[in-house]
């Protein structure tokens, strides 16, 4: 399979996860398929055009501002001609996630319907949930994630039909607004995208890049604003990894606004950015204290014990050392809840999450705002957008273009800041390179300022690092393995691969955090058994001095992993079961329309000892030995036969530039693909 045919993904700023317990319906057809259009000549030689693509949404909201409740309905329907071999690869199937956990219970996918007309003008509608299901097959894309998909076949499907799909899907989930392009992966005549809002909810928003204005109807109820484009060409990597399709293509940004909401009306009027910030903070950052002498207390604790790691007394100590020491007990023992909290907790004290350890979101960046306060340590509050997102336009003042609200204090002559959970000026790649903004909150008449971090650590190989190492023991005649598995990470790889480990290690349940990653990887082979044991963080450093390293270990036994030959001569296993690179995917690469961006340099290093119960030589080290590299990027895989029963197996992806003109965006996919044709394949092992 080329690639997934329609893979639901309501829209682009919820998470899919569906469950197996659901059903949906069919849809009833509001009129008769659409007649052919004529197809335009600079689309002639498409693989398939897509004549009308459109989404809708409608919502109803209730609550009291900020605690809004949603139920909104999403319709996404598009209708397509397939005209080659391989777009109709790209149909030939109905992929479906199915919502699992806890967002099974704010999203349900209620409706999916398709039909066909055939060449011959013949139109078919089917119900999905009675077409085929396919065999999937280990060779297949969606062998290892196929209990969390449902998969339809379309058999009857050929070359010059025309199909046409509607899904339509309910969710919990506030829509406060996005950004948003019309752009998809083949050319499409008529692209739309209509959100229907209660006259209460206002909706504010702005054109880029010669966006056409929406068009604005009223009902007695509701405003429906309707975005809308014709003859598009194909841009399939416009919403993909490496784009910034902001600096090119036409979008459109809007906000819904819920202010009318409030039970007590706005003092001032949101004008700028200014506004918008010191906003926030008077609706999510007022602190409340309810035991004031147990904070106390907590935070002379603190200094007393972190003076002394100083080797000073507790007077003596620097601003930047009280918020390091605050920053470092909130990384390494306050965990994030991932539910909503109880009503009881809703009415505690700032003091109440940071003794207990667990805190959510809003009440951590309370904490902060106290502590800077508290201690009559400067501060600001600060806004970013993400770089892939391109720059906040500051002429269009919207929390949809605020990627993230952060503080910044003083150190000095500069400037250092504090990001959630992270360490110690540990911002996250996607704000480096930015133009981001803050503004004093505990003054009603500051202004806007301007701070820029600068690229650099986006350029530092020598810091960006990531080096996996695994033991392995291969008992070939019990058909078990058992891997002593080491990961460390520095600079900005550590911000992407850390969080998940940090939220088991501080609720000691890493062992179990790993299994189930373990559990997830093999749930397609009930033959293949594993065991997670001895995982712990092994290193969790919050200063920039020290580039936030970190480095956490586990130990694993699998059992019937190998593949044996009739004889057992010869053994043979996956590589990719222990090879998995950190690699800039691109797409489209032979005929890009957008230039590509890496998100950071780094070396990515992986090294596997591969110790066996018998003398055995890797028969097909020479299919697998690469070395590739040219001035975007560089992959090398290496083999050597350390001892009889010993083999080193080492793998490295590196990159150099972060900027890749669209016309060369190949070069960096013969990188992946080096690196691609080995992870799927396998070590053949043969006995001496």
């Amino acid at each position: 399979m080329k690639k997934s045919c329609f893979l639901i993904s309501f829209l682009v700023c919820v998470t899919v996860f569906l469950s197996s317990a659901q059903s949906f319906s069919d849809y009833k057809w509001k009129a008769e398929m659409a007649p052919t259009p004529e197809i335009p000549v600079e689309f002639a030689d498409a693989d398939a055009v897509i004549f009308n693509n459109e989404t809708y949404s409608r919502g109803a909201f209730s609550g009291t501002y900020p605690y809004i409740e949603q139920l909104a309905t999403y319709r996404t329907q598009y209708h397509v001609k397939i005209l080659t071999k391989d777009a109709l690869e790209d149909y030939n199937r109905i992929v479906l996630r199915r919502f699992k956990g806890r967002i099974g219970d704010f999203v349900q996918l209620k409706t999916v319907d398709v039909r066909i007309r055939k060449a011959s003008g013949d139109i078919k509608d089917y119900t999905v949930r009675d077409l085929p299901i396919p065999e999937i097959t280990e060779e297949d894309d969606y062998f290892d994630s196929k209990d969390d998909l449902f998969i339809y076949e379309l058999p009857d499907l050929e070359v010059g039909d025309e199909l046409e799909l509607v899904t339509i899907i309910e969710s919990k989930f506030l829509d406060q607004g996005r950004i948003v392009n019309l752009y998809g992966s083949y050319p499409t005549l008529n692209s739309s995208f209509t959100i229907s809002v209660p006259l209460k909810v206002k909706l504010k928003g702005d054109i880029y890049n010669g966006m056409p204005t929406p068009n604005v109807r009223t009902t007695s109820t509701n405003r429906i604003y309707r975005w809308e484009m014709k003859n598009l060409k194909a841009v399939p990597e416009a919403n993909t990894q490496g784009t910034i399709f902001t600096k090119d293509l036409e979008y459109f940004i809007y906000e819904l606004n819920f202010d009318a909401f409030r039970q007590d009306q706005l003092m001032s009027k949101v004008v700028n950015y200014a506004d918008q910030i010191f906003q926030y903070s008077e609706d999510f950052l007022k602190v409340r204290v309810r035991k004031k002498k147990k904070l106390t207390e907590f935070y002379e604790k603190m200094f007393a014990e972190g003076a002394v790691a100083f080797g000073k007394k507790p007077e003596e100590l620097q601003a930047v050392e009280k918020v390091y020491l605050l920053n470092e007990y909130i990384a390494k023992n306050v965990q994030l809840l991932d539910k909503e909290l109880e009503d009881f907790e809703k009415s505690e004290g700032i003091e109440y999450f940071l003794i207990g350890g667990r805190t959510d979101y809003r009440n951590m960046m309370r904490i902060y705002r106290d502590f800077f306060e508290r201690f009559e340590i400067p501060y600001y509050f600060a806004i970013a957008k993400e770089r892939f997102s391109g720059p906040i336009d500051l002429n269009f003042v919207s929390s949809t273009q605020i990627g993230e609200y952060f503080f910044i204090f003083k150190n000095g002559d500069g400037y250092l800041s504090i990001n959630g959970f992270g360490c110690l000026n540990e911002l996250p790649w996607r704000f480096y390179g930015t133009k981001c903004y803050m503004r004093d909150i505990t003054d009603r008449q500051a202004t806007l300022q301007e701070i820029n971090f600068g690229e650099l650590p986006l350029k530092d190989v020598k810091q960006n690092k990531r080096f996996k190492r695994s033991q392995i023991q291969v008992n070939l005649s019990k058909n078990t393995i058992v891997q002593k598995v080491s990961n460390s990470y520095s600079g900005l790889y550590v911000r992407n691969s850390r969080g998940w480990v940090v939220t088991g290690h501080k609720a000691d349940t890493l062992n179990k955090t790993i299994q189930k990653n373990y559990d997830r990887k093999f749930r397609a082979h009930e033959e293949i058994k594993s065991t997670v044991s001895n995982a712990k963080v092994t290193k969790f450093e919050t200063s920039p001095l020290a580039n936030f390293a970190f480095k956490y270990g586990y130990d694993v036994s699998i059992e019937n992993l190998i593949q044996q030959d009739q004889d057992m001569q010869a053994y043979t296993i996956n590589i990719d079961e222990f090879l998995n690179h950190n690699i800039r995917y691109v797409v489209n690469p032979e005929n890009r329309i957008l230039d590509y961006h890496l998100p950071y340099l780094g070396i990515d290093k992986e090294e596997l000892i591969l110790v066996f119960d018998k003398e055995v030589a890797l028969a097909n080290t020479a299919e697998l030995v690469r070395k590739v590299e040219n001035e975007y990027a560089s992959y090398e895989f290496k083999v050597t036969q350390i001892k009889p029963n010993m083999i080193r197996i080492q793998s490295f992806y590196n990159t150099k530039e972060l900027f890749i003109d669209k016309m060369d965006a190949k070069k960096l996919d013969e990188i992946n693909q080096a690196f691609i044709e080995v992870r799927d394949s396998k070590f053949y092992f043969i006995l001496k």
